[in-house]
This record gives structure tokens, sequence and C-alpha cells, in this order.
């Protein structure tokens, strides 16, 4: 009789581990519910809902047309929402949180985030803590504050922006503001950084932060459309155009950017912003039609490295 009550017990154990196991993928839909497995033929409601069961590292998919809600990513995971319109609403409160562990990496594939209701979502996605951060074919739009933060307080976080849109936000679109012992390395390519109150993309972080802008547009932006504000960070912008924005780029002192084949037109402050710091424009660059200064405090031929 014991050996049999045994036997049961030991069964019932491996059914409830099998029944919480977390699997590696799982669904999302607009006509999902929460208390389902998150499975492809029983999905659940929100991205929240299926982070709890979806395994590290592992992915979230969205099955049809949804708004997802608001979600902290503590794992290493990628939402990917291809092929469908899966999206995010907050009102009041931030749209994505990243919270995850220093070597975890995060994707963030096609997703719609937007700020709603009366009172506007805060922040789009704010990066507190990850070994890196993609996002994909994102667009982000009417938050109050930022569009993508980082605000980790210790260790090197890379963030990858790609074919995404990020525009009509309050303050910065793109905001480096790692703290204390943290870093950003932030790379921004073939995207679109528009119409938001503050600059387009600041690298405001210590400890050798970078960024680096490739073939991306950054227009009508109330600050700067790039600019490095901490001594010791520096960056690139290549192939891009900053347009109608109030400064075009500014480093402040100690900083350095470094422009090659851009555009900068329309500027209502100034062209190359005079925050101190060291501009280096190669020879391939068209700055004009701006208001204010225009020069770069160095100018290097076309094909010469410095």
């Amino acid at each position: 009789m014991r050996i049999k009550l045994l036997v049961l017990c030991i069964a019932v154990l491996l059914v409830a581990g099998i029944a919480n196991a977390q699997a590696t993928r799982t669904w999302v839909s607009g006509v999902g519910d929460d208390v389902n497995p998150c499975s492809r033929t029983a999905p659940c409601k929100t991205f929240a809902g299926a982070i709890s069961k979806t395994a590290s590292p592992g992915i979230i998919n969205c099955l049809d047309p949804g708004g997802f809600g608001a979600v902290t990513i503590t794992k290493e995971i990628m939402i990917d929402c291809t092929g469908t319109l899966g999206s995010v609403l907050s009102s009041g409160v931030q749209g994505i949180i990243v919270n995850a562990l220093t070597n975890h990496r995060i994707i963030l594939r096609n997703i719609d985030i937007s700020g709603a209701g009366t009172t506007l979502g805060t922040n789009a996605v704010n990066i507190i803590q990850a070994g890196s951060v993609q996002l994909q074919g994102v667009t982000i739009e009417t938050y109050s504050a930022r569009g993508v933060e980082t605000t980790n307080t210790s260790n090197t976080i890379s963030v990858f922006i790609d074919h995404c849109w990020i525009q009509n936000v309050g303050q910065q679109g793109v905001l480096a503001l790692s703290t204390s012992t943290g870093a950003t390395k932030l790379t921004v390519s073939n995207s679109y950084i528009s119409n938001n109150g503050g600059d387009g993309i600041d690298i405001a972080a210590p400890n050798a932060s970078q960024g680096a802008v490739y073939n991306t547009i950054i227009s009508k932006n109330g600050g700067v459309g790039f600019q490095i504000e901490t001594s010791g960070d520096n960056g690139v912008v290549e192939s891009s155009t900053l347009s109608l924005n109030a400064t075009g780029v500014n480093a402040n002192p100690g900083a350095t950017i470094r422009l090659s084949r851009n555009t900068i037109f329309g500027s209502t402050a100034n062209g190359i912003g005079v925050g101190g710091g060291t501009t280096k424009c190669f020879g391939t660059n068209v700055i004009d039609g701006n208001v204010g200064g225009q020069l770069c405090t160095s100018t290097v031929p076309a094909n010469v490295s410095q």
C-alpha cells in the first residue's frame, strides 16, 4: 500500500511539474485569455500574461491583431509581432520596461508602442538593466516623456534601433541616461526620429558611452538633432539627414562627434552647436541653410582618416 501511495504521489508531482513548465515559444491573441497556457491553440491576452509562462530564453509571438498591454521584461526574450498588428497602449505609465540580468539579450520586433488616453504614457521603452536590447521595426509615438531611454546604474548596455519610427513624444526621442558606473553603447540605423519635444538623440551617459547613427532622418525636433553631453563620450553620424531641428548637432566640452556624408539643413538655432566640444567634419557633408553656426571645430578632407 505504501509503495502504491508513493508511486501515486510521484505521478502527481510529475504531472504538476509538466503543467507548470514554461514553454520556449508562447502566443498572444486579441481574443486570448491570460488563464490559458499561451499555446498556439490557447493563446494569452497580454504580454504580461505570456511572459510569466515563457522560458528564458524564449519567444512571444502575436497570433493576430491586438493591444497586448504594457509589460516589464525580466528575462531573456523576444517579442515578435511580424505579420500582424501587435501594439502596446499605455496611459499614465511606461510602455515597456526592461529590467533583466546583465547578460540577457532582449529583442522587440514589429510592435507599435503608443501613449494613450487623457493622461499619456510616460516613457515608451525604459531600459533599466540588460546586456543588449534590440528594437527592430518598432513604432513609438505620443508619449509625454522619452521614446527610448537607458537608466542603468551599472554595466554597459548595448542598444540597437533599426528601421524604427520614433515621433511625437514630449521630450527626447532617444536618451542614453546611464548613471553611476553604467554606460550605453547606442546604434541607430535606417530610422526616422521626428517631431519630438526635446532632442532627437541625446547621449548624456558617462563612462565612455557612445552613439552611432547611420542612414537615419532626424527632423523637426525641438532640441538638438544629435547631441553628446558628457566629457569622454563620442559618436559618429553618417549618411543621415538632420533637418529643421533647433540645432543640428552639438558636442559639449570633452565630447567628440564625427560627421560624414550628412545633410544638416534648416536648423533654427545652429547647424553645428557651440557647446564647446569637438565636431570633426569629413569633407562629404552638406551643412547649409542653417541659422547661426555652421562650422565644425575641424574639417577633414574626404578619404582622409583622423
